[in-house]
């Protein structure tokens, strides 16, 4: 399984990988594997991040447009994470129902940005250090389609759990989409979920390039008691 290159090697030691699926009570985890993202020195974009809330029309979520827009006009592409409340059927303890978004090209994508296709995305989410069960949740992950790239593990640290989701070898434009559930093993969810996300990027062609953005936010979670996983 390769890694991108700006892993480091504490880090790749630490991975586990994780059997995805919503059919799991848990998520299974076996040996990771070290290398690095094909090509070379793919130029580094910035990413405007937008965090909502829940307050308003739509439910907590973090949206990262990169590169960085003037007035609306859009870029390469954008990246998502949107956060639902989803009880359990047994009533027993809450669930997060969380929902992943890398769109790349499509209606996503103005001049000069049209042509780009996605190599890989990574996103990364973990509770807080605080949250009494950051170290023993569960996470359920249901694969976006037949991607012989795809893999999720998870990255343990002293104080909390971190989930890692990638997809690589995509190629495809459009949006992509990776639903996945946060099961907690307490009667409490977090308030906050760190979440980061990194892409990259290249358009085709003799004077094609490659790009590589990343973004990080806390996505707050106060707001999910009025958006649930079936509204």
């Amino acid at each position: 399984m390769p890694s991108p290159s700006s892993d480091s090697d504490a880090e790749q030691r630490t991975r586990r990988r994780v059997l995805a699926g919503f059919g799991s009570a848990v998520v299974a985890s076996a040996a990771g594997c070290g290398g690095r993202v094909p090509g070379f020195g793919p130029e580094r974009v910035g990413a405007e991040t937008t965090v909502r809330d829940g307050s308003g029309l739509g439910p907590p979520e973090i949206v990262w447009r990169y590169p960085r827009r003037e007035g609306d006009e859009d870029g390469i592409g954008y990246a998502a994470v949107e956060a639902r409340r989803a009880d359990r059927l047994e009533g027993r303890f809450p669930t997060l129902s969380l929902q992943f978004n890398s769109t790349i090209g499509g209606l996503a994508a103005d001049e000069p940005y049209e042509g780009y296709r996605p190599d890989w995305f990574r996103f990364r989410f973990e509770p807080p250090s605080s949250y009494e069960k950051a170290t023993s949740y569960a996470t359920r992950v249901e694969p976006p389609g037949q991607w012989e790239g795809f893999s999720t593990y998870y990255d343990r640290k002293s104080t909390t759990k971190r989930t890692v989701i990638e997809l690589r070898d995509v190629q495809t434009q459009g949006t992509i989409i990776v639903p996945a559930v946060f099961a907690p093993t307490t009667e409490s969810l977090p308030k906050t979920l760190y979440c980061q996300f990194t892409v990259q990027a290249s358009h085709p062609g003799i004077a094609g390039k490659t790009v590589r953005a990343s973004g990080e936010g806390n996505l707050p979670l106060d707001g999910l008691r009025g958006f649930s996983a079936s509204d």
